[in-house]
């Protein structure tokens, strides 16, 4: 009889326990235990501390960097601040966010050129919530960005960016998002699909820069209508999950094949604010940004096209490993 209830109950368990590892099998997820994930953090604290070591000895600068550099690295302490529970960290990321504040304050007839306005907006949005006032970034936005007549003459995906963040800072655009929204790039794609009929094809050279480009786009335009992860997304993405839950995936996978750092950073970033739990090849984009780090803390020249060609892939990598 014991015996007998034994034989029952492991095949009760069995029934109970085999569609779960079904699932695994059909989607290829990896469950975690509780230790693999605090290793997982451990290390990826290690990385975040490595770059962050070679950020102090080469902070961006008017001359190294300029002022969209030191902007980037502004929000990339502020994402770390948001991502960590350990007091001490938060201040000392605090400071390093006034330092560049401080920085920018200290500009002699500081100025912003029109490819400049995303991240004026982005630190504004910023310094305001952080109650940092040691620089007036409204008067800047009023006296250089609104008054501009060539504003709503750039990318859409910047008109996007610069249109939330204007909305959030309580001013009135003259174009709201519900009129450039299906333009931008995540609407075009959800109707046409051309960058998921790409990522999901044999790699042709032809289009690799087109397709560089258009992920940049659509990263971008996630992190300005999420606000960096902190608000949910909008109808357009909530109503397409699926969708852009494998895209997202397979984009990753694109990244890693091209070993492009920055890109497949600001991929993990965008799966992470946007709350997707079904996106396997994720864990192997951490892993391969984790083993691409260099003794010194970069992962080797991610941007050539940038002043400074290491410091952007930093920035995105460490953004993207406090997330993970």
């Amino acid at each position: 009889m014991n015996r007998l209830n034994k034989n029952t109950w492991r095949g009760l368990i069995i029934l109970l326990i085999a569609p779960f590892f079904i699932s695994c099998l059909k989607t290829g997820k990896t469950y975690r235990t509780a230790k693999s994930i605090e290793t997982e953090k451990h290390v990826n604290k290690q990385a975040i501390d490595k770059s962050y070591s070679w950020i102090e000895r080469h902070p961006a600068s008017f001359i190294d960097g300029g002022f969209v550099e030191i902007s980037e690295e502004l929000i990339t302490f502020y994402i770390l601040s948001n991502h960590t529970e350990d007091i001490s960290q938060k201040k000392c990321y605090f400071k390093e966010i006034q330092k560049r504040v401080n920085l920018i304050a200290t500009k002699k007839d500081f100025k912003v050129q029109p490819g400049e306005y995303t991240m004026l907006l982005a630190v504004a949005a910023i310094t305001e919530k952080l109650k940092i006032t040691s620089m007036d970034f409204r008067k800047v936005i009023e006296e250089q960005l609104i008054s501009d007549p060539f504003f709503y003459h750039q990318h859409i995906t910047s008109t996007i960016w610069n249109t939330v963040y204007l909305e959030r800072l309580g001013y009135n655009p003259t174009k709201g998002l519900e009129e450039l929204l299906p333009q931008g790039i995540l609407s075009q794609e959800v109707q046409k699909r051309l960058l998921f009929q790409l990522v999901n094809s044999p790699l042709n050279p032809t289009y690799i820069n087109p397709m560089t480009l258009t992920i940049y786009y659509m990263t971008h335009e996630i992190f300005s209508l999420t606000d960096f992860g902190e608000i949910p997304p909008p109808p357009l993405i909530a109503n397409n999950q699926e969708f852009f839950s494998q895209l997202l995936d397979k984009t990753i996978e694109w990244a890693i094949t091209r070993q492009h750092i920055d890109i497949l950073a600001e991929l993990i970033m965008c799966v992470k604010m946007l709350n997707f739990e079904d996106v396997p090849s994720i864990q192997g984009g951490i892993e391969f940004i984790i083993s691409n780090q260099e003794d010194n803390g970069t992962f080797g020249i991610t941007n050539p096209s940038r002043p400074n060609i290491y410091r952007h892939g930093i920035l995105m990598s460490m953004m993207a490993l406090s997330m993970a």
